[in-house]
């Protein structure tokens, strides 16, 4: 079973039923082609949906081979009719499920089957029992453990037939709904926006191909997906400069978004992931005070705890500067306050020269001395964590997150309650 080069692999299950012929009928989205194939099993109509190019693992227990898989005397079996037109197939032998180790023994059997970046198209028209459960779970296992790619779950609904068609459904998004709820979870969970970003270009590339990239839904998802990189990236790197702009503007792409009437969209189904990843961001105003507190508080909430410390402390230096009119972007003013708010400090003998004296007499009507002992306590948590811990008084690894809500709660008293009267 192993070793197959052919990377497009359909997984299918044959049953036990007395499959009555029915023609399928698959309308591809992309191309609007009309696929139809008349036979008695749904397999060859998949077969011919995904292309000459893929090999066909029919999974099957001992009692659907005798029943549809090989030949008896009251109809051709599936086998022949793949070896009659050259349809590559793999047997796929599974147990009845019907205790603990038999489900276990068909998980293994299906995660075999499967290598390293296959294409995956996945029959579930036939499945028994415990498998719809088992396939599933096997096909996220394998996403992470092989890296392969889901690229299509189909459903013959013989059932819902009508002038004898039977229309053949793609279930696969419900797998992208998974998929999108991971990464959502992932980049709420750690800032981390990779694979929330991956999944939206997936879902707006076939949009795109549809409309030549002149779709106004596409052109908010790509902005969402941009907005989500760079808001994240910020994060990471403690971009104070472009936090509040990067912030602003994942804010209005899903607004926007939720503007054009998702209702009635293709991002629909992913209106509620997209609703909680608003909730992280709804805040942003520019405002670049509140908006760098606000965003030490999600760098806190997702344990990103040098990165808190750093955008608080020179959130002070935001406050002053801002306060008495300064360029809060020029280097030379910042470190100019940094050592003045130094100078007010007991533990530091300094003198202040004239190039420091200008900035002194511009932010000295707002530097409160509970404001320059806030900012010496911040810079030795901030030293000690940019240090490695490389100090003689290193401190304690739950001590950085204990204290930055006290932290957090003294900067709001001092300056965001200020700020807002």
């Amino acid at each position: 079973m192993r070793g197959d080069k052919c990377l497009k692999k359909i997984i299918t299950f044959l049953g036990t039923g007395d499959y009555k012929e029915t023609t399928y009928s698959y309308i591809n989205k992309i191309t609007g082609e009309n696929i139809k194939v008349t036979t008695r099993f749904i397999q060859e109509a998949i077969h011919k949906i995904v292309g000459n190019d893929s090999i066909i693992y029919v999974g099957l227990t001992e009692c659907a081979r005798k029943t549809n898989w090989v030949d008896n005397e009251q109809k051709e079996g599936l086998k022949s009719i793949f070896e009659s037109k050259g349809i590559r197939f793999r047997e796929l032998p599974l147990l009845d499920g019907k205790n603990e180790e038999e489900v276990w023994n068909n998980f293994d059997a299906i995660f075999e089957a499967l290598e390293e970046g296959d294409d995956v198209y996945v029959d579930v028209t036939h499945s028994f029992r415990s498998i719809p459960i088992v396939i599933m779970s096997v096909l996220n296992y394998a996403k992470f453990i092989k890296s392969i790619t889901i690229k299509a779950i189909y459903y013959g609904a013989f059932d819902a037939k009508e002038d004898e068609i039977s229309p053949i459904f793609d279930l696969s998004l419900f797998n992208t709904i998974t998929d999108w709820a991971i990464g959502a979870e992932k980049f709420l969970n750690t800032g981390d926006s990779k694979q929330l970003s991956r999944m939206v270009k997936e879902t707006i590339a076939p949009i795109l191909r549809e409309t030549e990239g002149k779709n106004e839904e596409a052109r908010l998802s790509r902005q969402i997906n941009d907005n989500l990189e760079a808001f994240s990236g910020a994060l990471y790197t403690v971009r104070g400069t472009k936090i509040s702009e990067y912030g602003c503007n994942l804010k209005r792409s899903l607004e926007s978004i939720k503007a054009k009437a998702i209702e009635e969209s293709q991002l629909k189904p992913f209106e509620k992931i997209l609703d909680k990843i608003y909730e992280k961001v709804y805040f942003y105003s520019g405002d670049i005070i509140k908006d760098i507190h606000n965003t030490v508080k999600i760098c806190r909430d997702l344990n990103l705890i040098q990165q808190a410390y750093t955008f608080l402390m020179e959130n002070i230096v935001n406050y002053l500067c801002v306060a008495a009119n300064l360029d809060l972007s020029n280097k030379n003013i910042r470190e100019a306050i940094s050592f003045v708010i130094s100078f007010y400090n007991e533990r530091y003998d300094r003198n202040l020269s004239e190039e420091y004296e200008d900035i002194n007499k511009q932010i000295k009507p707002y530097l409160k001395q509970s404001i320059v002992e806030l900012y010496d306590k911040l810079g030795g948590y901030r030293n000690d964590l940019n240090h490695a811990g490389y100090r003689q008084d290193a401190r304690r690894i739950q001590k950085f997150k204990k204290d930055l809500d006290e932290f957090i709660n003294k900067f709001e008293q001092l300056i965001i309650e200020k700020c807002s009267k």
